[in-house]
């Protein structure tokens, strides 16, 4: 039976490619064929192309009223067929592939087989060498002539299909990864027929496989056998979800302090779950603190540890997050109490570092001219929009050297972040990476020829701004001679600097865009903060004052609305045990801090959204200390801000510490 039904398999393929050769063999240039030679010819040059290999060719081939010529005896050789000179009827002779073709010279016909067929164009001689319509050639032939500049492309065969094949995924475990094989064969629309040896859907051992694959071709005969050697590995295991808590009856407020001690066998654990791990329980009882740990290959673990908080209190809720909230991370207050404490009164100065700001219109609906201004020296700018259409926008910035001097553009601290829908949210990234930026110290440098206009800052319009995207940009730039410093927007797609010339100013909204003097601010505290629960309050309008400056597309006087972009600075005296936190009073608030050398987002993983919330910037000691703070509101934020300064619960040697 086994023999009969491999015979059956056998001739059923032949059966079959009979069928298909009665009815229509599907031409060199079908989709999914690929033709087993391509000859190329050069126009007036004596080579031709076979494959990629260059032959010399008898004489080169030639165009003559509007017909392409080749030698006869090029062709032939290339193709492999035999030509002889038949004295009697002064014709060419060529045969090959089961054909006798026949030229004479002066004629515009060939016979095939002894069938005459006609062509276009002649056949003549020259130096001894008989030249034909390369045309006729190719229908003769039953080639594809294709022509593209001076080269024609003449193709015909077809390769047989090919074995090959790919195997996935390329980690493979035992008893568990479904296997999947992917042919990559040449002409795979020609394979009548297969045969696979080795290939498991599923391995059952780890070890070294070999899977085999043939194919049956349309054209007859089974191809070489293609082989792929495959590595098995065991079984995966699943990984192994375990902590540790420090000790397992706590008080009320005691911090727990908890030790992930999960393990995998490849050491891949991609993904980690905790149920109810506080960092601290505020009610006596028994909790389950759960851990659930993933692998790579979804292989997951749970484990379970339950504690006993005791009636005793260490720490009130309050004194807690006091104590104990990270830096960047936030806890919720009672709002009303943050207006009760000390208002500390605060002296400031601004130095003459320039201001340019771009966000008026914040919203945009078309390309053209979001701010431009010529300035010299130091000087820093915020970009802040909004894309309020369907087509794809792309924001820039350009520096235009309008002097007769050659002069330099150099890009200090930037930031940048977006195109993201949550505005607020690249206005503290882009804060954060240019606060980062400031500590490395990096700087480029942009050289402008007299009447030179360039980009600067080329990754402002990397990526295009789709319908309710916001951008946010810091940068720091110094220039050697008034420079004209332009934000545009174009069209995704149109090249900036080409455009550029074109666009107009757009019309203003209800926001801000100008230039202002005083781009850094410091303020001057006399008292000792913490001694009592102290604030200092900024961006009010009041003890702060909003900077005016000028829309110079306009003329029009300008207030900042809010002193986005100013870098504030504050050297201050901070009594021991102080906790320095901040507390917006207007709503949603992101910005960054710089405290003693360490940047701190407001919040490391969101944003303060209330007046009843604080985030932690710093604790100070067991000593006074003087801390060195450099702060910005992140734009899109609301105002006004109160930095807190609230003194620590006493320390008690029998507490817990962080």
């Amino acid at each position: 039976m086994k023999a009969t039904a491999r015979l059956f398999k056998r001739v059923l393929p032949v059966l079959l490619m009979l069928t298909l050769l009665l009815t229509s063999v599907p031409p060199v240039h079908a989709v999914g064929i690929v033709p087993e030679y391509i000859l190329t010819l050069y126009v007036n040059q004596a080579k031709v192309s076979l494959n990629g290999t260059t032959f010399s060719s008898a004489l080169p081939t030639v165009v003559q009223s509007g017909v392409t010529y080749a030698p006869l005896k090029t062709l032939t050789a290339r193709y492999g067929y035999s030509i002889r000179f038949d004295g009697t009827s002064k014709e060419a002779v060529v045969t090959g592939e089961g054909k006798e073709l026949r030229f004479k010279t002066g004629t515009s016909a060939y016979r095939l087989n002894g069938t005459p067929v006609a062509f276009t164009g002649k056949v003549y001689e020259k130096s001894g060498v008989t030249m034909i319509p390369v045309r006729a050639w190719a229908q003769a032939t039953g080639s594809t002539l294709t022509a593209s500049g001076k080269t024609l492309t003449l193709a015909w065969g077809q390769k047989k299909a090919t074995a090959e094949f790919e195997v996935s995924p390329k980690e493979i475990y035992a008893t568990q990864t479904a296997v999947t094989y992917t042919s990559k064969s040449v002409n795979p629309s020609r394979i009548l027929d297969e045969e696979w040896m080795g290939n498991e859907t599923i391995f059952p051992e780890a070890g070294t496989y070999t899977v085999t694959h043939s194919v049956y071709d349309i054209t007859g005969g089974w191809s070489a056998p293609y082989s792929v050697t495959v590595q098995v590995k065991p079984p995966n295991e699943a990984p192994h979800a375990y902590f540790e808590t420090d000790k397992t009856t706590y008080k009320i407020g005691e911090p727990i302090f908890l030790t992930d001690m999960s393990t995998d066998d490849e050491d891949a654990i991609t993904k980690t779950e905790w149920t109810n791990n506080e960092p601290a329980f505020f009610a006596a009882g028994d909790y389950t603190i759960s851990l659930r740990v993933e692998d790579k290959h979804g292989f997951s673990s749970d484990y379970s540890r339950t504690i006993t908080v005791t009636s005793d209190v260490m720490y009130t809720k309050d004194e807690f997050n006091l104590m104990f909230t990270p830096v960047g991370k936030k806890f919720d207050i009672v709002g009303s109490t943050v207006l009760k404490m000390t208002d500390v009164p605060y002296q400031y100065s601004d130095t003459e570092r320039v201001l340019m700001i771009s966000d008026s219109p914040e919203r945009l609906t078309q390309p053209g001219i979001l701010y431009s201004d010529s300035q010299e020296g130091n000087l820093s700018m915020f970009i802040y929009h909004e894309s309020a259409v369907q087509q794809p926008l792309r924001i820039f910035l350009a520096a235009t050297n309008e002097g007769k001097t050659t002069e330099i553009v150099t890009l200090g601290a930037t930031g940048k972040a977006g195109p993201n829908p949550v505005g607020a949210y690249t206005g503290k990234v882009a804060a954060a990476r240019y606060f980062e930026n400031r500590l490395t110290g990096t700087e480029t440098e942009t050289v402008l020829k007299p009447g030179e206009t360039k980009l600067i800052m080329p990754s402002i319009g990397s990526v295009a701004l789709n319908y309710k995207d916001v951008l946010s940009i810091h940068a720091d730039l110094h220039t050697t001679s008034p420079i004209r410093l332009t934000a545009f927007v174009v069209k995704d797609g149109d090249d900036p600097l080409l455009t550029l010339p074109t666009l107009k100013p757009l019309d203003r909204d209800g926001h801000v865009r100008g230039t202002f003097m005083g781009a850094d601010r410091t303020f001057y505290v006399k008292q000792t903060l913490g001694e009592q629960a102290d604030r200092i309050l900024y961006g009010d309008n009041k003890r702060d004052p909003y900077m005016f400056g000028a829309d110079m597309l306009t003329g029009r006087t300008e207030n900042s609305g809010g002193n986005y972009g100013i870098l504030y600075r504050a050297t201050l005296k901070v009594k021991a045990n102080t906790m320095i936190a901040i507390n917006a009073r207007g709503g949603l608030f992101a910005g960054v801090t710089e405290v003693n050398g360490k940047v701190v987002s407001v919040t490391d993983e969101s944003m303060l959204t209330n007046p009843n919330q604080v985030c932690v910037l710093y604790r100070t000691g067991n000593e006074d200390e003087t801390v060195e703070m450099t702060f910005m509101t992140g734009l899109g934020s609301n105002l006004p801000v109160n930095l807190l300064f609230l003194p620590l619960p006493s320390r008690d040697p029998a507490k817990v510490y962080p």
